[in-house]
């Protein structure tokens, strides 16, 4: 887990100075660190089916809010007189925060399915 910690940090670092204005690499970014954060809480481990449920569904909507927050870091940081992000783009990260949620969900209760009674 340290390992894949560092390498989205330095994903993070090598992203950050490009003039890029497309959401791509930013999803994946928030995809990546998300992803992490779950296989390090493991929301499919608790004991009762609703609460990996919730706990899947509020990790998929941290997908978009963390985008947001990479994007707002990002046009914060280079101080130029526009912003790197649109706000159409930001609206369409807003957008998917319904299907990243029922995503998140569905994994987690998938997860959690296929790693019933298997011992750890």
């Amino acid at each position: 887990m340290r390992i894949a910690g560092a390498v989205w940090v330095f994903a993070f670092l090598v992203w950050l100075p490009f003039e890029d204005t497309q959401i791509g690499m930013t999803a994946v970014l928030a995809a990546a660190g998300v992803a992490w954060l779950a296989f390090r809480l493991r929301p499919w481990d608790t004991p009762g089916r609703w609460q990996a449920a919730l706990g899947g569904g509020l990790l998929g909507a941290a997908i978009p809010a963390l985008a947001i927050s990479l994007m707002a870091f990002k046009s914060g940081l280079h101080g130029h007189g526009f912003p790197d992000f649109t706000a159409r783009q930001v609206w369409l990260a807003i957008a998917s925060l319904p299907i990243s949620a029922v995503f998140g969900l569905l994994v987690s209760l998938g997860a959690r399915t296929l790693s019933w009674g298997v011992e750890t």
